[in-house]
């Protein structure tokens, strides 16, 4: 592939990505042009979010979760994520969307999925009976609980 072939294959990547974005509730999103040598993502028009946008056909996620991790810093953004194409695929809604583990927790405790456990948090039942919430392991009892 030619240099200019790569780049028309990235600049469409990423446009379909941001057509696909605005199609889902970000009007505001666009490709985002390099600024400097600190780059901030793909995508811009999403503010705290970082998009990172890939098509190859060799795959390194580990790679392109530390750009995203960067490029959150550099965006000041609290959530990033990466969109990868794979090979042939040309409906978004088949792609891969990669992001890190904490940002994973944080976007499911933020929605009410789960509850971030705290390093040592008691909790006490009704009865007066304990459990003990340690470190994340949670012992589980079969009566209504309150946290304190």
């Amino acid at each position: 592939m030619t240099p200019g072939t790569a780049k028309a294959k990235v600049r469409a990547t990423e446009k379909q990505a941001v057509d696909w974005l605005r199609e889902n509730g970000y009007p505001y999103a666009e490709r985002r042009r390099l600024v400097g040598s600190e780059d901030q993502g793909d995508v811009t028009g999403m503010p705290g979010i970082c998009v990172e946008v890939k098509s190859a056909a060799a795959w390194k996620p580990v790679q392109w979760l530390r750009e995203t991790r960067v490029e959150m810093e550099n965006s000041r953004s609290a959530v990033g994520f990466v969109m990868a194409r794979p090979k042939g695929g040309t409906n978004v809604n088949d792609w891969v969307i990669m992001m890190h583990p904490d940002t994973l927790l944080s976007l499911l405790t933020d929605a009410g999925w789960c509850v971030k456990p705290t390093s040592l948090c008691k909790i006490v039942s009704d009865a007066e009976e304990n459990c003990t919430l340690a470190r994340g392991h949670l012992s589980v009892c079969a009566f209504q609980t309150k946290i304190f």
